[in-house]
């Protein structure tokens, strides 16, 4: 099974934390609302099945999915994370990288960015 993928924009997260100081808009419900996951990401699944005609290896500008983008309408995009859930079930993530499609042959992967 792959680990859940996820989208959160930390700069929303930062301001909408100090609106309310005594929230958090990083962990539980946020992690899987606002369209977060990436449909269709598959990380530590085995390679994408098809045929290359099937997919293409760039997102909606032409760029290469190194990490792949996820975005609130009207805001810049940033990275769709790959995490685990955290162990105590509160719905914290860890994040362990950023999903990204680099060849089918490879699949989905969780890249650690540089």
């Amino acid at each position: 099974m792959s680990d859940p993928s996820y989208y959160l924009d930390g700069t929303l997260v930062t301001a909408r934390e100090l609106e309310v100081p005594d929230a958090s808009f990083d962990n539980g419900a946020n992690a899987a609302g606002s369209c977060s996951p990436g449909v269709g990401i598959g990380q530590g699944v085995a390679a994408v099945a098809g045929t290359p005609e099937q997919f293409t290896l760039e997102d909606q500008y032409e760029l290469p999915r190194t990490p792949q983008d996820g975005q609130h309408i009207g805001v810049a995009g940033t990275p769709i994370n790959i995490g685990t859930n955290n162990a105590n079930g509160n719905g914290t993530m860890t994040e362990t990288g950023e999903a990204t499609l680099a060849s089918l042959a490879a699949g989905w992967t969780s890249v650690v960015p540089a």
